[in-house]
């Protein structure tokens, strides 16, 4: 039954075309390691050197805002210097292109502001975006920020289509955000 179990979950995950997928939680230690994983992944491919950067650029955005706004963290020391966030992360590849899933919770006011801030993005050619990317490297990231504010304008400047993200609400506090980026 075990067997039947993790070889269903492990079929699922290639009909999606997943070549590398993680869940649970993760830290600026394990991007480290996952990202050794995906640059390895890309090897093995024989990727363009220019994909990879991409790829490898847009997971590092991901994965680092799982790290800092999942809504699910725990603290390791006191004072609170390291964290563990839970997520979900997927690097796939279908059609010849790569792809980076990640989830995560967040509050439902959060969910709103994401919403506003994706909407804004995927309604700008690639020129409105360098703009809208230069005005906001000028200006001082948003007080909840732990950026720079402009890791979700990152990832659309090195994408090969529209953004994809979705809300799945789980409460009347928080919803389960996904963002999916194809390069």
């Amino acid at each position: 039954m075990l067997g039947e179990d993790i070889y269903a979950f492990r079929s699922e995950l290639q009909k999606r075309d997943a070549l590398f997928a993680y869940t649970g939680f993760v830290s600026e230690d394990l991007l480290y390691a996952l990202g050794t994983a995906v640059k390895q992944q890309l090897e093995l491919k024989k990727t363009e050197g220019k994909v990879v950067r991409r790829v490898f650029s847009v997971f590092v955005e991901q994965v680092q805002n799982v790290i800092r706004y999942s809504g699910e963290q725990e603290w390791l020391t006191e004072p609170k210097t390291a964290r563990l966030s839970a997520g979900v992360i997927v690097l796939g590849q279908d059609d010849n292109r790569f792809f980076v899933i990640c989830g995560n919770a967040v509050t439902n006011e959060e969910a709103d502001g994401l919403k506003t801030r994706l909407e804004s993005i995927s309604g700008m050619d690639g020129e409105a975006l360098r703009k809208h990317y230069r005005t906001k490297l000028r200006e001082d990231p948003d007080p909840h920020s732990e950026g720079a504010t402009i890791g979700l304008l990152e990832i659309a400047r090195r994408v090969t289509q529209p953004l994809e993200y979705d809300f799945l609400e789980l409460d009347e506090n928080r919803s389960f955000f996904v963002l999916k980026a194809y390069i």
